[in-house]
């Protein structure tokens, strides 16, 4: 089953890398993108999608203002949630009608959502029900995502939030947590770090170093088409990208 879509979002950044992602999934067609609530609605009347993804935070008509209206029309399309906030994340919601994404997008996470999209299929859905769940959503917009990262501190377990964390490293078959200015063993392994940190900031940027994006001081061209990068944490340290992770990298930071 092909999936046609439409994606909204006021940043032109975010319309282009969620557009190019979604192309490259086999069977999903991408219809428009459009920077603004009310354009939404006129394209989704006339080409009458199958899914549409759908930021938050726009001028005028937010999203789930747009997703309130959408639900009026004759065909309703499934809505995706794909927003730069965390504090939208309710997982108490787990709906397949309605997913959410956050920026900067995982290609891993969405083929999920591709995936949970394609197992609803043709079902019949009950508009009031998603008009419910929007409002619960809009209602909740404080709830936070409890995420935190356990590392080992002096015989105790250390909880720290993903905004401490500078990067991580594979080291002895586990993960060393870095923060600002010391480090940390941590009980799981790099890969399960990363899988647990898709949808907040962290990348891949080498296979033994995942790296939280807010933190990263500088990047300058290195050899052989790699990249160097310089973490803001007190050693300065440089941690470099392979020339594989150097495209991602380079989109996700709109290089």
């Amino acid at each position: 089953m092909t999936l046609r879509c439409i994606i909204v979002d006021d940043e032109l950044p975010s319309l282009d890398e969620l557009s190019h992602l979604l192309t490259e999934i086999e069977g999903v067609d991408v219809l428009a993108c459009v920077d603004n609530g009310q354009k939404a609605l006129t394209k989704i009347k006339e080409l009458k999608p199958d899914v549409v993804f759908l930021d938050i935070k726009m001028p005028g008509l937010n999203g789930f203002d747009v997703a309130k209206e959408i639900l009026t029309f004759k065909h309703s399309p499934l809505i995706v949630f794909a927003t730069a906030y965390d504090e939208y994340a309710i997982d108490a919601f787990d709906v397949k009608a309605i997913d959410y994404i956050l920026k900067p997008f995982s290609k891993k996470r969405l083929g999920k959502t591709v995936q949970r999209l394609r197992e609803v299929g043709a079902k019949v859905l009950n508009p009031s029900d998603l008009r419910d769940i929007i409002d619960k959503l809009k209602g909740n917009l404080s709830t936070r995502e409890f995420i935190r990262v356990s590392v080992l501190d002096n015989g105790k377990i250390k909880l720290l939030s993903p905004q401490e964390v500078f990067f991580c490293s594979a080291h002895e078959g586990r993960a060393r947590v870095y923060v600002r200015d010391k480090s940390f063993p941590c009980p799981a392994t790099l890969n399960e770090l990363e899988e647990h940190l898709e949808v907040r900031n962290f990348l891949r940027d080498h296979r033994s170093f995942l790296v939280n994006l807010s933190h990263i001081k500088d990047i300058v061209p290195w050899f052989n088409g790699k990249y160097l990068i310089t973490m803001q944490d007190n050693p300065s340290t440089e941690i470099t990208v392979s020339r594989n992770n150097v495209k991602t990298l380079k989109k996700v930071l709109a290089l």
